[in-house]
């Protein structure tokens, strides 16, 4: 197993390495650092600085070890002087000393905010006595990117998105990520020389807002009519050439700041037709099980053996597409199981859930699955034929479950296929596939170890900090081959602390405790302005989401909620605490102008709308309680209380940049195009990836199967944006009012109504009535709570309104409160009767609400924030929702 100091000699080559791709010779080996400071700080920024680049100087830094990446700051002749070994070490240490010694923040638009460019701002920019700093890389890289980011936050970036993406991350000290945009043209090229069809090829593309799931997930032909009325079928040709032009643009940019681009290899996936062209090679089909409105002979994705000739061939067409078009850094993505069949993502048997716990490895030899590797190496010379230098990134969550002996057998073969360091795999575990069977570090490969924290790109305060304290210094201290830490999310614009912590981590040997890490962000965040209410607001968040596992990876808060299933529950996040830290928010404001410094305005919108998001999922279980109990006066009281909470959700969110639905729908309409895709295109297919996720068709009106289920991945990529709250969730929530209003009878029913179902195996009601447990305790053990009588149980639960059943367990009637029905084959239940729902009319009302907003076009939404009404409108909401804190 090579150590991670050893592995840093060793990789190092492939950040310094220049790339093949024709980039422009600037008048000094500088200038890009140079560029990068005046678009972010302003044109007097440029000149405060001198910036060195010296490959083989020492930094003395603490951490520094041999040949370690680097960089140096000091303030020599009023001139903060910046030195490091690379390009991608000197732009961090500019993002360093502006960051830590100036209070300035370059942020993603949608999450975050900057506060970077500063009118009047003095240069040099640091406030207190100048810190001379020198820092080391712990591990060669720092890596951003997950395929899925390309759809939910990149799909509608045009050229300044992207230089300003590609800024951040240079700053951020992110020397690698994916560089996917533009690649439907190079499959296009090539599938074309295998005779395949314009039509058959633009086809098997999903259209815009859902290529990552054609580019190798089996989901095919997922909204790729140019049309929303049907027509001009399969992926737009503007489309695809305009993204291609926008690649040549984005890297272009990337490799003079020293940021690698890890470019698409083939992995085997081809249009259907493919198998008529060559009826003998060795190709499967899959079928992705598909909605009844859509065409279900559209969908089918051929995957054709890398041990077949064919997969070769079209291999060694694709790169040197792929290369003549691009040029190249070297590093390709290819993820796969290479034989056919299902891909790795949809493959239950061949990638099983994850491990809960690593399983020790007796030291016994790993033998590589001798059916495994030709296919490995098939898939390799796929890429080294063409590119002898390649580097390999193998996205781990397709082996993230691969914890038994077959697993390591196919692993062990995958790592013995590819020359040691060409292949690297990406870890995006953060408790650490690295770590099964006792550490054993993917055989000694060089791996990227990542967290998968967003889902969706969804929003929503989570993140357990706690678990990055180990990067990368468990795996260094482990002596695992660790040759960079990063973010893999599917959504960024969400928690900027938790990427910044992560990001940093490249250059710590040991975790950077939280407490004064925060201490330290919740000054230097608002332009090192040190105000003790935002420092108390950020002690608690740090507390409440940041050192908590709260949040999961998905946002599941009642905001979401379909209206036809059970709500959501809160995900345990203290609501009380996050509530307090808004208020202290809201009072820095007085001190620190949110409309000028606009990284407070985000975050007092943002802390105000994970408060009011998680009293929503509050005040739909009271109403769907009260609804159970028959309760109708106190059904219509929930009711009132929950759709006001959406308008001022929707109010809220309409005050920061970062949760407009306007400025989406806006950049994707830019992409129009008059002769193959008009604006309404574009802006269907921004509407349904953030509501419906899968997209509708018109013509799915005129199918009455459509309004009996809800859309497949309904709500997956769902988002807390103003004017999506309004026309999407809102307006589902109102068909179950509306539908309980006709169906509820106007009187509680008495005792001797009430009713139950039929008993229920291996099923039990979790807590408890209040009306017995009022205060939350453990339950009496004696009656009322259980009895050896069912009737005794039931007639105890009709006479009190809040009882929504009886559980039989360790041979006992417990009465229990409504709730969802637990299995648990010790216990069984009797769930009391709530109203008879008219649940067809229901559905059809919630699906009638989703067609009409994601086929709408004549709504108008906020393009710009209401930044002036934040504090008043906040301090509003907090008092209004004191009373619901508890």
């Amino acid at each position: 197993m090579q150590t991670g100091s050893f592995l840093a000699t060793v990789v190092l080559l492939g950040i310094c390495g220049a790339s093949d791709a024709g980039v422009a010779t600037h008048e000094s080996p500088v200038q890009p650092a140079l560029d990068l400071i005046t678009r972010n700080f302003g044109p007097n920024a440029a000149a405060a600085f001198t910036l060195e680049l010296k490959p083989s100087v020492p930094c003395s830094a603490a951490n520094e070890t041999a040949q370690a990446p680097c960089f140096s700051l000091k303030l020599i002749n009023g001139k903060v002087v910046v030195t490091a070994s690379s390009m991608a070490e000197l732009t961090y240490g500019i993002g360093h000393y502006t960051r830590f010694q100036c209070g300035l923040t370059v942020g993603w638009a949608r999450g975050g905010n900057s506060y970077s460019n500063i009118p009047g701002l003095s240069w040099p920019c640091h406030q207190q006595e100048f810190q001379s700093v020198a820092l080391a890389r712990v591990v060669p890289y720092t890596y951003q990117d997950n395929v899925c980011t390309h759809s939910y936050s990149y799909v509608w970036y045009d050229e300044s998105a992207w230089m300003s993406h590609i800024d951040w991350m240079a700053l951020q000290g992110i020397n690698i990520f994916l560089a996917l945009t533009g690649q439907e043209e190079i499959q296009y090229k090539t599938f074309l020389k295998f005779g395949l069809k314009d039509v058959d090829i633009r086809e098997f593309f999903n259209g815009p807002a859902y290529l990552t799931w054609s580019r190798g997930q089996s989901m095919q032909s997922v909204g790729s009519s140019a049309m929303p009325e049907g027509g001009n079928s399969g992926l737009p040709r503007s489309w695809m050439m305009s993204q291609w032009e926008l690649q040549k643009k984005i890297l272009a940019r990337t490799r003079p700041l020293g940021i690698i681009g890890v470019l698409p290899a083939f992995q085997g996936n081809m249009p259907p037709q493919i198998k008529f062209l060559h009826p003998n090679a060795n190709i499967s089909t899959t079928h992705h099980e598909r909605p009844g409105y859509e065409n279900a002979t559209k969908g089918d994705c051929a995957w054709v053996a890398s041990t077949d000739p064919l997969f070769g061939a079209v291999a060694d067409t694709w790169m040197e597409t792929l290369i003549e078009d691009f040029g190249t850094d070297h590093w390709y993505q290819c993820d796969g199981f290479f034989q056919g069949g299902k891909p790795p993502w949809l493959d239950s048997a061949a990638a099983p859930q994850p491990m809960t716990e690593s399983k020790a490895w007796d030291g016994t030899p790993v033998e590589p699955s001798a059916a495994w590797t030709p296919v490995w190496k098939a898939a390799w010379a796929g890429m080294a034929k063409t590119d002898p230098d390649a580097k390999w990134l193998y996205q781990g969550w397709a082996i993230r479950g691969w914890n038994d002996a077959d697993g390591a057998s196919r692993i062990r073969a995958l790592y013995d296929a590819v020359p040691h360091g060409q292949w690297i795999p990406l870890d995006m575990d953060v408790n650490g596939i690295w770590r099964y069977w006792g550490n054993y570090s993917f055989f000694g490969a060089p791996f990227i170890w990542t967290t998968l924290h967003n889902m969706g790109g969804n929003d929503g305060l989570k993140g357990d900090m706690r678990l990055l304290g180990g990067f990368p210094s468990d795996a260094t201290a482990a002596g695992a081959s660790i040759a960079g830490v990063g973010a893999t999310p599917e959504g960024i614009d969400q928690n900027p602390p938790y990427y910044e912590y992560v990001f940093d981590a490249a250059w710590h040997a040991t975790a950077q405790p939280l407490d004064s890490w925060f201490a330290e962000y919740s000054t230097r965040r608002y332009g090192n302005v040190k105000n003790a209410a935002a420092t108390s607001a950020w002690e608690i968040l740090t507390t409440a989401v940041y050192n908590s596992q709260a949040g999961g990876w998905h946002d599941d808060t009642g905001v979401e909620w379909q209206a036809v299933n059970t709500p959501p529950t809160a995900q345990g996040i203290n609501v009380s605490a996050v509530y307090s830290a808004w208020k202290l928010l809201v009072s820095a404001g007085a001190a620190i102008n949110p409309t000028k410094v606009i990284t407070l305005n985000y975050d007092i919108v943002n802390v105000g709308r994970e408060v009011l998001a998680q009293l929503i999922t509050t005040f739909e279980k009271e109403l769907t309680d009260a609804v159970s109990r028959k309760d109708k006066a106190a059904a219509k009281i929930s009711a009132a209380t929950l759709m006001q909470a959406y308008t001022d959700l929707d109010e809220l969110t309409g005050c920061d940049a970062g949760f407009l639905l306007g400025p989406w729908i806006a950049a994707a309409k830019t992409w129009a195009n008059t002769t193959d895709a008009p604006a309404s295109y574009y802006e269907w297919q921004a509407r349904s990836q953030v509501s419906t996720w899968w997209p509708m068709a018109p013509s799915a009106l005129a199918v009455n199967a459509t309004f009996e289920q809800l859309p497949v991945l309904d709500n997956y990529a769902n988002k807390h944006w103003n004017g999506l709250i309004r026309d999407f969730y809102a307006a589902r929530v109102q068909c179950y009012v509306d539908q309980f209003m006709v169906d509820m009878p106007d009187k509680e029913p008495n005792a001797s109504e009430c009713e139950f179902g039929q008993e229920t195996p291996s099923t039990y009601l979790h807590n408890y009535p209040k009306s017995l447990v009022p205060n939350g305790e453990q339950p009496p053990t004696t009656w009322p709570y259980n009895t050896s009588s069912l009737v005794a149980a039931k007639e105890w639960c009709c006479a009190h309104s809040d009882c929504g059943g009886v559980t039989y367990q360790n041979a006992r009637y417990e009465v229990r409160a409504f709730s969802a029905l637990i299995p648990d084959n010790r216990a069984s239940s009797y769930q009391r009767a709530g109203p008879v729902f008219n649940q067809a009319n229901l559905t059809k009302c919630v699906v009638t609400k989703e067609l009409e907003f994601t086929q709408g076009s004549g709504s108008s939404y906020l393009e710009v924030p209401t930044t002036n009404k934040t504090l008043s409108l906040s301090a509003a909401l907090i008092s209004k929702y004191q009373q619901y804190i508890k």
